[in-house]
């Protein structure tokens, strides 16, 4: 029986944590119940995923748990891609249960894809009874068949098999642990069934915690920040590792008069309004970072970016610098990995930007910089008279709300996206480019709506990715959530085509059949609506009803951004790419 309030009065916080514990200890209580009750110590309100013989017991946990949101899925990658949105909006971890077998196979793109996002999240899959190892039964995932913890291992930050009963609670507190830590990600815990369904001692008391201390070095923090200073073209590249603290990142470039442009994957980190920026360096990209890298750098500071081939267009040789390049990452193994380092900091950003800021010797010295903010490519209007995936953004930025978050899927309006939409301090921009996944930017929309309160997100994605993903539609109707999908619709996987054709001289036959997925919305109870032209484009936009929505936009699927940067991030393709320029 718990202490009455007069009891708990009279006794000191020790006491009362003991006597808590104490309590907890005297009651039992199933396995799968007792992770569902420190998945909530947590603050994990919801858990998206799909149920299964497996991972029954975890259900039953859930029937007595009412305060926990259940969300069914309609593919376990789906799920995952779900809930990486609502980390993203609530900025507490993602939580998913598979079942065995397929459960597992099926949700291995969205473990990667929140792996290569770093984006906190735990999958708890069920897995057939231990007595069964080795004999065959069905969707078995043992060492004896398909070794799930093998597939997964390599895109989890931890992985592990709860084999006993009595280890649950610290496995599923560790795996927690890893999932929030610096480097965060995503984790895994198999959950053979009569493992799960064990009865257990409610658990001992939890405490303490593992940490790891960053030991700030102050010197070069000065030295850092007085080189930017005195640099006569310093250049601050960030990515999207500098997402924690994008404030101090506005203020390091104030103090330093030095211009930033960020990678693909950070576009929003920085408000696209700033007079020092440049834009985007990479695959959608301005013309003006390319103007103002060709009149040479000669002290560069990248923030959370590992430099890949997607942010450098292929690995440019323009992204060097003539005096000092430095480096901050929370991961060790990007630094350096692409462009030689001068200066390495391995630590959180914030931290250290925030000590380069105390470490200032004041305002920079005298120089000429020639840059005047970021340029948009000129918009390209089509000669059939349809609709563009320019005219799309661009309406996206005149009617959506000034708090809006936009999400893109992976395809030619991607580009698009990067280039044109713009992202000020109060809206948000998501694309999950780690791993480049189709379909992402759908599921990741409708799972931040779910965490986004009363602001509007809106999914920019094409008839290819609406065809992989389009079936979660249905769960952001059940679930009653005002989600907008813009579905650019070109009747072909125009990305594909168009690069090859850039690439080779030629391509297979990449069209569909045009599909008409305002139909598909009405008949999943959403509204839909087919759009042709520029006034039912803005009219769309400006209403705004309670229950998801699919604009089924029609466009001309020969007009496209072009630019320097189109193609130059994707010609390692070829097997001969020639020199980056």
């Amino acid at each position: 029986m718990s202490l009455s309030d007069s009891e708990l009065a009279g006794l000191t916080p020790r006491q009362i944590v003991e006597s808590e514990a104490s309590e907890k200890r005297g009651r039992r209580i199933a396995v799968g119940g007792l992770i569902l009750d420190i998945l909530q110590d947590h603050g994990i309100d919801t858990i998206f995923g799909i149920p299964g013989g497996a991972v029954s017991s975890l259900y039953a946990g859930l029937v007595e748990r009412p305060q926990i949101r259940v969300v069914n899925a309609k593919h376990e990658t789906g799920a995952i891609f779900l809930a990486m949105g609502y980390a993203m909006a609530t900025g507490r971890p993602g939580a998913v249960i598979t079942t065995a077998g397929p459960g597992i196979t099926n949700a291995l793109t969205g473990l990667a894809s929140a792996y290569y996002d770093r984006i906190p999240l735990l999958m708890l899959s069920g897995e057939v009874p231990t007595t069964a190892f080795g004999r065959g039964a069905l969707q078995e995932g043992s060492t004896n068949e398909f070794d799930a913890l093998s597939m997964v291992r390599n895109i989890t930050r931890f992985a592990a098999q709860v084999t006993r009963p009595e280890t649950a609670a610290a496995l599923t507190h560790e795996a927690l642990r890893h999932s929030i830590d610096d480097l965060s990600g995503p984790t895994f815990l198999s959950l053979p069934l009569n493992v799960s369904s064990s009865v257990v001692a409610a658990g001992a008391l939890f405490s303490g915690s593992k940490s790891i201390e960053y030991e700030i070095d102050g010197a070069a923090c000065h030295r850092a920040v007085n080189l930017l200073l005195n640099a006569k073209r310093p250049l601050i590249i960030a990515g999207s590792g500098g997402r924690r603290d994008t404030e101090a990142l506005i203020d390091l470039v104030d103090l330093t008069g030095a211009p930033i442009l960020v990678t693909p994957k950070a576009k929003g980190i920085f408000p696209e309004d700033h007079s020092s920026y440049l834009g985007i360096l990479g695959f959608g990209g301005h013309e003006s970072a390319i103007a103002y890298l060709s009149g040479g750098v000669d002290v560069i500071l990248v923030c959370g970016s590992g430099l890949n081939d997607f942010s450098t267009n292929g690995w440019s040789s323009l992204v060097a610098a003539t005096k000092v390049l430095i480096q901050i990452d929370i991961d060790a193994a990007r630094l350096g990995r692409n462009y030689p380092v001068d200066l390495a900091f391995n630590a959180p950003i914030d931290a250290i930007l925030d000590r380069m800021l105390s470490e200032s010797d004041g305002r920079p010295a005298k120089r000429t910089l020639t840059f005047s903010g970021v340029a948009t490519l000129p918009a390209q209007k089509s000669a059939k008279g349809m609709l563009t995936t320019i005219d799309v953004a661009l309406a996206m930025n005149e009617m959506c709300p000034s708090d809006a978050v936009f999400t893109s899927d992976m395809g030619e309006h991607l580009s698009v996206a990067l280039h044109y939409l713009k992202i000020c301090r109060r809206k948000r921009f998501v694309a999950n480019l780690g791993f480049g996944s189709m379909g992402s930017g759908i599921c990741t929309a409708i799972g931040f709506q779910m965490g986004a309160g009363s602001r509007r997100v809106y999914a920019l994605c094409g008839d290819g990715g609406f065809l992989m993903y389009g079936s979660e539609l249905a769960t952001a109707v059940q679930m009653e959530l005002p989600v907008t999908i813009l579905v650019v619709n070109d009747s072909r996987l125009n990305m594909c085509h168009l690069g090859m054709h850039d690439l080779f001289g030629a391509s297979t036959d990449m069209t569909t059949q045009l599909v008409d997925f305002a139909a598909i919305a009405r008949a999943m109870g959403a509204e839909g609506l087919v759009v042709q032209t520029k006034d039912e484009l803005l009219a769309a936009l400006a209403a705004r009803p309670a229950k998801p929505v699919v604009l089924d936009i029609r466009i001309d699927p020969d007009v496209r951004l072009d630019g320097s940067q189109r193609n130059a991030a994707l010609r390692q393709f070829r097997a001969d790419p020639g020199p980056a320029n």
